[in-house]
C-alpha cells in the first residue's frame, strides 16, 4: 500500500463514486477502478460495496478510513512541534524556583515552539484558562473550576517565618528536633504578621493554620509577594507563613528562623492545568517535559 492508494480511497469514499473520485484526483476512471481492485486484492478484503454507480465503505474500509485519519493527525503532530507558540501562565516566584529548568529542558527538544510567559497567581490562572487566553496555567490546588483537568508537579510544605530576635522563639520548638504542631502555633496569638493578599492561596493556607490554632491574625503588613513577604519578616516587621519553595532559590535569611509544620493545611500542591478541548501538540508535550523533571 502507497500513500497514493489512501489518497484514492479517500477520494472515493468523500464522493461516493469512483467517476467523481477519478476527476477530483485527476485521473481516469478505468485508472482509479483498477488501482482499488489491486489494493483490495492485495489486502485481500473488500474495500467497497459497489452498487449501480455509487460505492459505499466496507467495514474493512472503514479502518483504512480511520487508520488514514490517524496518520494524517499524527503527521499534524509532528509539524506542530517543528514551530507555533506555547503560552503559559504562572506566578512570578515559581517562574524563577521551577520553570526555568523545564523551559530549558523543553527549548532543548523543540526550539521551534515560542514559548511565551504570562505573570499570574493561582486564581487568576485559572480564569485565563478557562476564557482560552493560555494553553496551560501552573496552578496551586485547589481548583475552583472542575472543569479543569491538570498534572501534579510537586508538593511543598509551609514553613512558619519568625525574625531571630524575637521572644516568642523561646516558646517554639527547636526545628532541629520536631516540627510544630497546632498546638505550639496558638503562642502567636498576639504577634503582629506579614500576611499575603486576599484571594492568594497562600493566604487561604496561613489563615487555616491560624483559625485551626484559635485565632485570628493581627496583620501588621501585607505583601503580595512571597519574597517581599520573607524579606519583611527578615526586617523584624512580623511573623508570616511562607512556602519551602524558598529553599529552591536559596531564599533564606540568617535574621530568620524557619519553623516546619506539621498540619494538613500546612502543605501545598503545584499542578499544570489545561482544558482538555484545548489542548495543542505543544502543549502536550510540555505537560510530558514537567512530568519528567
Amino acid at each position: 500500500m502507497q500513500l497514493r492508494d489512501i489518497h484514492y480511497v479517500l477520494a472515493a469514499a468523500d464522493e461516493g463514486s469512483f467517476s467523481k473520485a477519478a476527476v477530483k484526483v485527476h485521473v481516469s476512471q478505468p485508472a482509479l477502478s483498477q488501482l482499488i481492485q489491486r489494493l483490495e486484492d492485495e489486502l485481500g478484503v473488500k474495500l467497497f460495496v459497489r452498487k449501480s454507480n455509487r460505492v459505499t465503505l466496507t467495514p474493512a474500509g472503514k479502518v483504512i478510513l480511520a487508520l488514514s485519519d490517524q496518520l494524517i493527525h499524527k503527521m499534524n503532530d509532528f509539524q506542530s512541534l517543528k514551530k507555533g507558540e506555547l503560552t503559559i501562565s504562572v506566578s512570578p516566584f515559581y517562574q524563577k524556583c521551577y520553570l526555568l529548568g523545564v523551559l530549558s529542558e523543553f527549548q532543548k527538544r523543540h526550539f521551534g515552539i515560542k514559548v511565551r510567559i504570562v505573570d499570574a497567581f493561582s486564581s487568576d490562572s485559572e480564569t485565563l484558562l478557562v476564557q482560552g487566553q493560555v494553553d496551560l496555567a501552573f496552578v496551586m490546588l485547589p481548583y475552583q473550576n472542575k472543569s479543569i483537568k491538570y498534572e501534579r508537579v510537586f508538593e511543598e510544605r509551609i514553613f512558619l517565618a519568625v525574625p531571630r530576635q524575637f521572644a516568642i522563639n523561646q516558646k517554639l520548638p527547636d526545628p532541629q528536633e520536631r516540627p510544630c504542631t497546632i498546638e505550639d502555633l496558638k503562642v502567636l496569638k498576639d504577634e503582629p504578621f506579614v500576611m499575603y493578599e486576599h484571594g492568594r492561596r497562600m493566604w487561604g493556607s496561613s489563615i487555616a493554620l491560624c483559625r485551626s490554632a484559635g485565632f485570628e491574625p493581627r496583620v501588621a503588613f501585607e505583601s503580595n509577594v512571597c519574597e517581599s513577604l520573607n524579606a519583611m519578616v527578615a526586617g523584624g516587621m512580623g511573623v508570616g507563613f511562607v512556602p519551602s519553595a524558598i529553599d529552591r532559590v536559596k531564599a533564606r535569611y540568617d535574621s530568620v528562623i524557619y519553623y516546619p509544620i506539621d498540619d494538613e493545611n500546612a502543605v501545598r500542591t503545584l499542578t499544570i492545568g489545561y482544558m482538555e478541548k484545548n489542548m495543542t501538540s505543544a502543549a502536550r508535550e510540555f505537560v510530558r517535559v514537567v512530568k519528567g523533571k
